[in-house]
């Protein structure tokens, strides 16, 4: 599509170094005796009571008064042996002075049988994500989501990820999870559709790949990503340095070294490197159609084609390859039905194009043509996302909550749950 964009989520908001209370100079001896003497008292009235210090320790870290926090849970700890949920509080309290290995340490104690679990490892996930750890701050989201479905922050989280990441079809999933569990915006909406076919700007997102790797070289996802980006840039040499470390079998390494060559012109290597692959890759395959449409061999054209149109049938380049491979084979009636997905797709890139314009964004239509184009396109989670966007916007409009109606009863919401993933 050619469309560009920043990622689809801004990185969380990395909270603020903890401030320190200072006692002003000049109180007298004997007034900060007595205060001290009221305070001792106050505090060891409540200390008597682990649940009201567990209780007192979150209220102090709401309130940032980490230095309180800190001293509270001090008292807890020689009150009674920890509970999961003073783990929680132990990782939070850490997370707030810095202490971040000892945070993760921390919440890692919280059990799975714990209401606090699935809580521990958002915020696992976040501290992760925070310091660059892409691949373990997937894995903290995605237990978070094991553990509750309905963790709105721990899809959050990974949209961010997946988008910077560009893997579009976990991206999909987590939207239309996402949807159905909390509102979303139009910002939301929007980059949701147009994670369908677009590529973001190389160089925006190079930086931070590239810190995911320096923290963590075993990332693969966002090393064949860096390595995207790189070719994209033109930068062929640093993007098979990327993706040297990954092994010659890898499939998806594989795929973007044939890229890179292609780029290069360097066909009949691109060619040599594909008989390599497994012959039922669906990305593999889709490249040796591609080479199979520029030597007019129709036949191995439909067969590559077909593996990767089933595999992904919103996959613009798959729906197009099939097309002109059945036309190639004189096969003209069976491409017709494609034909018409294929304008369903053009027309869903137009409007997603129209949506970024400050036109488009304050067309009072722009909801209703999204739902239509996203249902013609089969984009069914999508478009029943922006049915409850304009009755989000307008719980008054009778003609969207019947439209959603209608629109559920066509189309089950369990009918449009998340795709497989596209990991392999």
């Amino acid at each position: 599509m050619g469309t560009s964009s920043k990622a689809p989520a801004t990185p969380p908001t990395r909270r603020a170094s903890p401030w320190r209370r200072r006692i002003a100079l000049g109180v007298g001896a004997v007034a900060l005796a007595a205060a001290t003497a009221v305070a001792a008292i106050a505090v060891f009235s409540k200390s008597a009571d682990p649940d009201q210090l567990w209780r007192d320790a979150q209220v102090s870290l709401r309130e940032d008064r980490i230095d309180d926090a800190a001293r509270i849970l001090d008292r807890l700890t020689r009150a009674r042996a920890p509970l999961p949920q003073d783990w929680m509080l132990q990782g939070q309290v850490a997370v707030a002075q810095g202490r971040i290995d000892d945070a993760v340490a921390m919440l890692a104690k919280v059990p799975d049988s714990d209401r606090t679990a699935a809580n521990a490892r958002l915020l696992a996930g976040q501290i992760e994500l925070r310091r660059d750890r892409a691949r373990f701050a997937e894995a903290d989201l995605q237990e978070a989501l094991r553990l509750d479905p309905k963790l709105a922050q721990a899809r959050r989280e990974l949209i961010y990820i997946y988008g910077m990441q560009l893997r579009r079809r976990d991206l999909c999933d987590q939207f239309a999870a996402l949807s159905e569990i909390s509102p979303l915006t139009y910002e939301n909406l929007f980059h949701w559709c147009l994670v369908r076919n677009c590529l973001w700007e190389a160089g925006e997102v190079a930086k931070t790949l590239g810190g995911y790797l320096a923290a963590d070289p075993d990332d693969r996802e966002s090393r064949l990503a860096l390595a995207d980006n790189d070719r994209r840039l033109g930068l062929y040499a640093e993007a098979e340095e990327a993706l040297a470390p990954l092994p010659e079998d890898d499939p998806r390494a594989l795929a973007h070294r044939v890229m890179i060559l292609m780029d290069r012109q360097e066909e009949d290597r691109a060619e040599e490197l594909l008989k390599k692959g497994p012959d039922d890759d669906p990305e593999l395959a889709r490249l040796r159609g591609r080479v199979a449409l520029a030597r007019r061999d129709g036949p191995a054209a439909l067969r590559y084609y077909r593996i990767a149109y089933d595999f992904d049938p919103a996959n613009r380049d798959a729906v197009f390859g099939l097309i002109n491979a059945l036309e190639l084979c004189g096969r003209r009636d069976q491409a017709a039905p494609l034909r018409r997905k294929a304008e369903a797709l053009e027309a869903f890139n137009s409007l997603v194009q129209r949506m970024a314009t400050p036109a488009g964004r304050t067309d009072p239509g722009i909801v209703g043509q999204a739902v239509q184009v996203c249902t013609q396109a089969g984009f069914i989670p999508e478009a029943r996302a922006w049915l409850k966007f304009a009755i989000g916007r307008d719980p008054l409009d009778a003609a969207a909550q019947q439209a959603l109606f209608h629109f559920n009863e066509k189309y089950p919401p369990s009918s449009s749950g998340p795709a497989k993933s596209a990991d392999r």
